[in-house]
């Protein structure tokens, strides 16, 4: 029986991950099983479910990696109320500041740093006797070496700096390491770095939820930045590379800080701020510690705009951001860290995105002749051309559950990118905010019309970084392109994924529009799809034209 690792991150965005053979073999967030926006607390039934995938191809679990070694028993203990409560909470509000202060005080106190977790221990093992058959050693994942792992998973790691930042973890905000020696640190930053907890504390002030930071990046591209700027770069010290808060951040200085200014110029100043401080930061570390590729994890880098910025930098020759960037990918960063500990060899990197439950033809079959709808059997491909060149909104479902908060084509939307009704369209059936730019899915052979970027295209395939869209993607396809000209897009090769390739490849050479609209599957404030009966009851709801699930179509 083949060995495998299981990792496990119990906080908001939770989720589990497998590494086995040497590469990362499944991966899955609560939400989508719990249907509950990123779902807080233990991850019952996504855990389940890795096990059943680990029993069904012959691995035994032999290790369990947890992310969050210190700092988190006081979450651990009142388990009911935090998986309970809303995963929209206030980055500056009472709850949210106190479990902060707690979990960035107990790293720096050496007796309560070897007391604390030991209560965290002893819940997490419990917690995993329900469901783990048999016993396997329990290791602890600092939160930043987990991201740091999570980003290891990208190609061209040899020479390579990986860089994690988020709001805070363990103490820390911010960690530097050297792809090939990924347990020392390089450079490391204390949670006065601010980047990261800033945007999220404007984007509520703005009137926006908690995790909605990718709207006000959006909106920042249709505001002025130069009335607000110089308030926001008061925050920081102007004499440091690093950025540094020259006093914490509090609620009331965020109210003060977007008073007056209209909600579009305080995001533009905002996302203009962060990209100043963050390129300067990283032109410094990169300075100091030449290299040829950085490879990102952690909440900052969901920040598409600026991974651009940071892929320009000259010098780089590629710049990986691990598609659940966040702390969703914390559990696959945590079995990494313990594959690469036991084995003492990185994982393969990561082929595709697609880590989740696996539907079988049988399955999808079974759930299009049980759903009442008109259905047929159908080539997908084919049909999904002859639907998009009709004007159809194709709605396509059927592989595994994608790492991280973008669909990459098993659970998506797809439309036509040259007629912006349709977008207008899609807006009002998901409930979806028209500020948030839609994104293009094309052939990794139609980057060279597209786009312009320094990036291979490996780099490109996620959904994390967008591009300088060139004047032919402008006018042939002006709805992929957002209001600044660039897209976010989503490079597909024939190795990566046939099937899909081969569509986007018969819709170019039918239409001669290099790319195609791709959106998450989800209608408005929900998570992505993730069973047969969430794809049937999301299409019902919207109101959109076709269902292609495998091989099966379904209609109106």
């Amino acid at each position: 029986m083949a060995h495998a690792v299981l990792g496990l991150w119990d906080g908001h965005g939770a989720g589990v991950a497998l590494v086995a053979e040497g590469r990362l073999i499944f991966a899955l967030s609560e939400e989508r099983p719990s249907r509950r926006k990123r779902h807080s607390g233990f991850p019952r039934l996504s855990l389940a479910l890795a096990l059943e995938h680990a029993a069904s191809l012959g691995h035994e679990i032999r290790g369990v990696a947890v992310a969050g070694a210190r700092g988190r028993s006081p979450l651990r203990l009142l388990e009911p109320l935090y998986a309970g409560s809303s995963p929209q909470r206030e980055p500056l509000g009472v709850t949210s500041r106190a479990a902060m202060a707690w979990e960035n005080r107990v790293p720096g106190m050496p007796l309560l740093g070897r007391l604390e977790p030991w209560p965290s221990r002893l819940l997490i093992q419990r917690r995993l006797a329900r469901l783990l058959p048999q016993a396997a050693p329990f290791t602890a994942v600092d939160h930043h070496d987990a991201h740091a792992y999570g980003a290891l998973l990208g190609p061209g790691r040899e020479g390579s700096l990986v860089l994690t930042a988020d709001a805070y973890g363990e103490g820390l905000a911010a960690t530097l390491r050297a792809g090939d020696a990924p347990a020392a640190l390089l450079a490391h930053q204390h949670p006065d770095l601010g980047l990261a907890l800033l945007y999220g504390a404007v984007t509520v002030a703005l009137g926006f939820a908690e995790g909605d930071e990718g709207k006000v990046m959006g909106l920042a591209a249709t505001g002025d930045p130069e009335p607000g700027l110089p308030r926001f770069r008061a925050l920081f010290h102007a004499d440091r590379a690093v950025p540094r808060l020259v006093r914490p951040l509090t609620r009331r200085r965020i109210a003060r800080l977007v008073k007056g200014l209209a909600r579009q110029d305080a995001a533009a100043a905002l996302q203009a701020c962060v990209e100043e401080r963050a390129v300067t930061w990283v032109r410094a570390l990169l300075a100091e510690h030449p290299a040829p590729r950085l490879h990102l994890a952690g909440g900052l880098f969901a920040n598409v705009r600026l991974n651009q910025l940071l892929a320009e930098i000259p010098g780089l020759g590629g710049l990986f951001v691990f598609p659940a960037m966040g702390d969703e990918g914390l559990a696959a960063g945590a079995a990494h860290a313990l594959w690469h500990q036991r084995f003492g060899a990185l994982a393969a990197p990561l082929q595709g995105g697609s880590l989740g439950v696996v539907r079988g033809a049988a399955t999808l079959e079974a759930a299009a002749k049980a759903s009442g709808l008109p259905c047929r059997r159908v080539d997908p491909v084919q049909a999904a051309v002859t639907h998009l060149q009709a004007g159809r909104v194709l709605c396509r479902y059927g592989g595994r559950d994608e790492y991280g908060p973008r669909a990459l084509g098993d659970s998506s939307i797809l439309f036509r990118a040259d007629r912006p009704a349709l977008s207008q369209r899609v807006n009002r059936a998901l409930s979806r905010d028209p500020i948030m730019a839609f994104a293009p899915i094309m052939p990794a052979e139609a980057a060279a019309e597209s786009i312009r970027s320094p990036l291979p295209g490996p780099d490109l395939r996620w959904m994390t970084i967008t591009a300088q869209a060139t004047p032919a993607l402008v006018e042939r396809c002006p709805v992929a392109v957002h209001v600044d000209g660039t897209a976010r897009p989503q490079l597909v090769s024939r190795t990566a994924d046939p099937e899909l390739h081969a569509l986007l490849t018969g819709w170019w050479q039918a239409s001669g529009q290099p790319a195609l609209i791709n959106t998450s599957f989800n209608l408005h404030g929900e998570p992505i799809v993730h069973s047969p009966s969430d794809a049937l009851r999301s299409f019902t709801a919207s109101g959109l034209d076709v269902l292609l699930m495998g091989e099966w179509e379904l209609r109106r």
